[in-house]
Formats: C-alpha cells, sequence, structure tokens
C-alpha cells in the first residue's frame, strides 16, 4: 500500500506508514458503490444503536452475571473494574466454559469471562464490527460511548442494520 504522504510503499494492512507514520487506515480503501456494500462501509457502529450494557465486576458470582442477562433480555455482559471493561461474558461462555457441577453463587465472573477485550468506539464503521466479530469469533462486541458509560452491539445488530 503506498503512503499518500511520502509515497513509501508498505506492506499491505499497515496501518501506519513505516517512512512517515502517517495513518494508512483509509489509504486505498475502497469506495462502495451501492446496497449492502455502502452500509457496511460507511455506516458507523452508532447506525447499530448499541444498546446500554448490563455492567457487573469480574469479582461478582456468575450467578449475579446471569440475573442480571435475564433481568435486562441480553446476551452478555460487561465486567467493569475501576471504570474499565476488563472483560465480556455471554451465554455462550457460560454454557461451553462453566462444568455442570460449578456452583454459580460461588464461581467469580473473572473464571469464565473473555478477559480485556478490545472496546469499539460508536464512530468505528461497520466493517470494523463485521471485522473484530469475524476475527474474534464472538457475537458480542463491547462500545465505549463518548461520555465513557459502556453499550454493546451484537451479530443480531448487525443483521438487523443490513436488513433495513
Amino acid at each position: 500500500m503506498k503512503c499518500p504522504d511520502c509515497g513509501l510503499e508498505n506492506i499491505p494492512g499497515a496501518d501506519d506508514c513505516a517512512g512517515c507514520s502517517a495513518s494508512l487506515v483509509n489509504a486505498g480503501s475502497l469506495t462502495p458503490k451501492r446496497g449492502m456494500e455502502k452500509k457496511i462501509l460507511e455506516g458507523t457502529l452508532s447506525d447499530l444503536s448499541p444498546k446500554k450494557a448490563s455492567l457487573v465486576s469480574p469479582e461478582d458470582p456468575l450467578l449475579k452475571a446471569v440475573t442480571a442477562m435475564r433481568a435486562a433480555k441480553v446476551g452478555c455482559v460487561l465486567a467493569v473494574e475501576n471504570g474499565r471493561c476488563v472483560g465480556i461474558l455471554s451465554e455462550r461462555q457460560l454454557i461451553l466454559n462453566t462444568p455442570e457441577t460449578q456452583d454459580l453463587a460461588q464461581t467469580p465472573v473473572k473464571a469464565v469471562m473473555y478477559p480485556n477485550p478490545n472496546c469499539l468506539r460508536e464512530d468505528d464503521e461497520v466493517a470494523v464490527v463485521f471485522n473484530r466479530m469475524a476475527f474474534s469469533g464472538h457475537l458480542h462486541a463491547p462500545v465505549l460511548f463518548k461520555d465513557g458509560s459502556y453499550g454493546v452491539v451484537s451479530a443480531r445488530d448487525l443483521l438487523r442494520y443490513l436488513c433495513k
């Protein structure tokens, strides 16, 4: 990929130019034509209407996380410590990573959660959400809003957005 600022040829997929450190994130990006391609490349995460996240502490018992998911009718909770998202716990992780003999009232969220997820920003492109979910294998992604609060987008939100 050629840097638009200094003209140096960089390796494909590089985020910054090796010569001048200019951002290459949008360099040589595709020009969307219409329909779904346009929605993916031009839409932002805020277009997906991320829902406010249910929050727990990583030290809270799994039972509290399950209760929070059930009450909010959502498929995941975010583990937050000192205002920072330190983990995400989904229904799928609970089912796959919790032995049947595990006491949900005694096991902390941190024992099962996915640690240190990369939080998306509400101004990230929809393409970034697709990329993160595809490469991580997760169906939910945490979102850090401009006001410092957290939200969540799901694969279902992406499908709903594309079907509009």
